[in-house]
């Protein structure tokens, strides 16, 4: 396949799909999308946004009630919740609207992705990429949820147009739009900083243009934390924590923490090491990753090769709440999203052909090949789950079509039996040993729901997801301390007891401090009854006091 790449000359600086076509990419990926959320509007968690969603909705309603961001230095980028903020302070509030914006956002993404195929591949090429943009599952799951990821694929794809334009006129300004699309994606997802970074490379001399919107678009952020929590931190301070949670010895066990005692105690870590400050906490855990691979680098590389293989795999990772249940509310993903014993469905179909692409077309696409690998290696930096892959998809889908166009349209029938040899492989990476679809929510998604409808006076419904909580999953401490809390309520007795007793044996301290938790929050008539368990479980000699 050495004389693999596409043989037709490059489409004209001037090929464009006709508007028609674009206007019915962008109704049909809106009119899907919409339908998704508001199937999606059946879930319990359509209003209830769980772990990272509730800390941005926390922080967005501050911001919406004028009294600011919450964090006086960023501890998420602070782009989705101003998002957020901005749609709420215009609004009455509620869940829909932004679902709604979302939609139109992922829209734009797909006629963005037909744009890019075109003018790198001419018009086939990039109406099946803007096809396969507006049907695919993962995009539309995405734009259905209150998480960074949308508004991230959103500007990232933005920004990659913008550089293309930019490179096609030569125009400073592009370059200089350019990188400020860079640096709101940035200020998004902060991963996403290798995207204002290689259009820098790209635009050769003119790159300052681009670092000085990158650096526009970030110095807001930079000087907030500066100004409010006297420390100088470009964006957000969660690096160095998720650089070890991806890098350590025990990455399965850590990548699943949970986001509760387990994890304030990994987060209070450099604190209890004598280490002072946001900025300092982060680089503790950056070098606790450099230690580890300078002291065992075979294992280092080791994850390095299983988190390849993660993300290559067909199979949509989660992290703070499991994806394939959304299929039970919503028809749309029951069709774009699934697996079955040898297929992972879309990416494992996906994955084979982009790759075919990438050895035909890179040339012919230089800016989208390098943010293919770029963003690929920044998801390798950290740990791999669906919502940080899911900005290669356009990218990746770009490539698909060029693959696929070549494979039909140009391949000899030799070259048609070197590429399947070659697709194999990657075909058997994505599909084989994916593991079947989940059918139920995780347990830290159904805890999390579960103390928001406990805290809406919805007890009944929270007892009932505590009882699955710790169905699935015996040894989470805090669900059993919350079901004692739920049972006490409902005048439970003896259950009550049964689960303290569990909750203290997995978890003392947490189980103390709550109780002192209760008492601060003045209710002190609950307290008071679950003390008294606590202190049976305990043992009636052992001291009940805050750690």
């Amino acid at each position: 396949m050495t004389d693999a790449p596409l043989s037709s000359p490059a489409p004209p600086a001037t090929a464009m799909l006709p508007r028609r076509a674009l206007l019915l990419l962008f109704i049909g990926a809106l009119v899907l999308r919409l339908a998704h959320a508001l199937a999606m509007s059946d879930s319990p968690y359509f209003g209830h946004p769980v772990i990272d969603g509730q800390e941005y909705v926390r922080a967005a309603i501050a911001i919406a009630r004028g009294k600011g961001h919450p964090d006086p230095v960023y501890w998420h980028p602070p782009g989705y919740p101003y998002f957020l903020a901005s749609i709420w302070s215009l609004s009455r509030g509620g869940y829909l609207l932004p679902r709604v914006l979302q939609a139109c956002l992922g829209a734009l993404v797909v006629v963005f992705t037909a744009w890019m195929g075109t003018r790198s591949f001419g018009r086939r090429v990039g109406m099946a990429a803007g096809v396969g943009a507006s049907l695919y599952g993962i995009l539309i799951y995405f734009d259905g949820e209150i998480l960074a990821a949308s508004l991230g694929v959103f500007l990232v794809v933005g920004a990659a147009v913008l550089g293309m334009l930019a490179k096609q006129r030569g125009s400073r300004l592009l370059w200089a739009a350019a990188g400020l699309g860079g640096g709101a994606a940035t200020l998004t997802v902060a991963s996403s900083v290798i995207v204002p970074l290689l259009l820098a490379v790209h635009a050769r001399r003119r790159f300052p243009w681009v670092l000085l919107g990158l650096a526009v678009a970030v110095a807001p952020a930079t000087l907030h934390n500066y100004r409010h929590g006297k420390e100088f931190v470009l964006v957000s301070y969660n690096g160095g924590i998720n650089f070890w949670i991806g890098n350590n010895p025990q990455y399965d066990r850590m990548v699943s923490v949970r986001p509760d005692a387990d994890w304030l105690r990994l987060v209070n870590e450099p604190a209890r090491a004598g280490v002072a400050g946001r900025a300092a906490a982060s680089a503790y855990f950056a070098r606790k990753v450099l230690r580890w691979a300078a002291n065992d680098p075979a294992g280092f590389l080791r994850l390095q090769a299983h988190k390849l293989r993660l993300l290559l795999s067909g199979n949509e990772i989660f992290r703070n709440q499991a994806i394939y249940p959304a299929r039970q509310h919503s028809p749309i993903l029951r069709v774009l999203l699934w697996k079955v014993p040898g297929l992972a469905f879309p990416f494992g179909f996906l994955l084979p052909l982009a790759g075919l692409g990438l050895w035909v077309g890179a040339r012919r696409a230089p800016l989208p090949a390098a943010l293919v690998a770029g963003l690929a290696a920044m998801v390798l930096l950290f740990f791999v789950t669906a919502r940080y892959r899911v900005p290669l998809v356009p990218f990746l889908l770009v490539f698909a079509a060029a693959g696929g166009e070549w494979l039909v349209r140009q391949a000899s029938r030799l070259q048609r039996l070197a590429a399947a040899s070659a697709m194999t492989p990657l075909f058997l990476l994505a599909n084989l040993g994916q593991g079947p679809m989940d059918s139920r929510m995780n347990a830290d998604a159904e805890y999390s729901l579960a103390t928001s409808l406990g805290e809406e006076g919805r007890m009944a419904e929270a007892m009932a997801l505590f009882e699955s909580t710790v169905a699935s999953r015996p040894s989470y401490g805090e669900a059993w301390m919350n079901l004692s809390v739920c049972y006490e309520h409902f005048g439970r007795a003896e259950e009550a007891r049964a689960a303290m007793k569990r909750a203290y044996d997995l978890d003392p301290a947490f189980t103390v401090e709550a109780i002192h938790r209760f008492k601060r929050e003045g209710k002190a008539e609950t307290a008071a009854r679950l003390e008294c368990y606590l202190r049976e479980a305990a043992g009636a000699s052992a001291p009940v006091r805050s750690p």
